[in-house]
């Protein structure tokens, strides 16, 4: 390899690819298998990921426990079966009525702290070892799985109806798509997720990450910046 055996690659996805896609591309650039992510990102998301590397695997579940910071924008009066912009639109529940800044702001609030929250229909979580994604393509329904997690802030941060930009920090398994979910529903509109970029996890910025473009070519340049030895952690 090229300065270290084992650290932490802070790596920038794009959209398109997945998050396996980005270790199978660090594995052949690196040189090694012995990689793996601290946090899956939807195809459809950038941002953040970080990539454990050689003796550094065995961090990887303190990674996945830090907590998180996304940048995104939300559409509302369209809901989709994925709860976001991929996925196929649903029939609408809006009454035509467009939703206030001052409605969507309080809204947004009433979701800051701890919760039990519904997972995405479409994710990788199992349900009678099968995942739900799986069982979605099949047309099967099933009650959705809840999950313990914590928004910690989560501030609006431009709204021209019907799309509002918004930065949320929260806590691990927190899907940023039920959050968009469950805002449409109590607002009685409907809601989907249009983008989403993580922009940190932990102490570990987007800033300091490495750009992939999302292409195979194995061709790292200077990435000294972006990757910290073991030793360092």
């Amino acid at each position: 390899m090229f300065m270290s055996n084992s650290g932490l690659f802070i790596l920038s996805k794009p959209s398109g690819p997945t998050s396996h896609d980005a270790v199978l591309w660090a594995r052949r650039s690196l040189k090694t298998k012995k990689i793996g992510h601290c946090g899956t990102l939807d195809p459809m998301a950038s941002g953040l990921l970080l990539l454990v590397v050689g003796d550094a695997v065995k961090l990887q579940n303190t990674f996945v426990l830090e907590k998180k910071s996304y940048t995104g924008c939300f559409r509302l009066g369209l809901s989709t079966d994925t709860n976001d912009i991929t996925g196929k639109q649903l029939p609408s529940t809006c009454t035509g009525q467009p939703i206030s800044q001052k409605d969507l702001e309080k809204t947004c609030r009433d979701f800051i702290g701890p919760q039990q929250q519904r997972v995405p229909m479409f994710s990788a979580v199992k349900v009678n070892g099968q995942r739900l994604y799986e069982l979605a393509r099949k047309g099967i329904l099933v009650d959705l799985p809840v999950k313990s997690v914590e928004i910690f802030s989560f501030h609006l941060k431009s709204y021209s109806y019907p799309d509002a930009q918004f930065s949320v920090e929260c806590s691990k398994g927190m899907y940023v798509r039920s959050l968009v979910r469950d805002i449409g529903e109590k607002l009685g509109c409907g809601a989907t997720l249009v983008s989403l970029c993580r922009e940190s996890i932990g102490a570990y910025s987007i800033k300091n990450a490495y750009k992939w473009d999302g292409s195979k070519n194995m061709s790292l340049g200077n990435i000294a910046d972006s990757f910290i030895s073991m030793e360092k952690l």
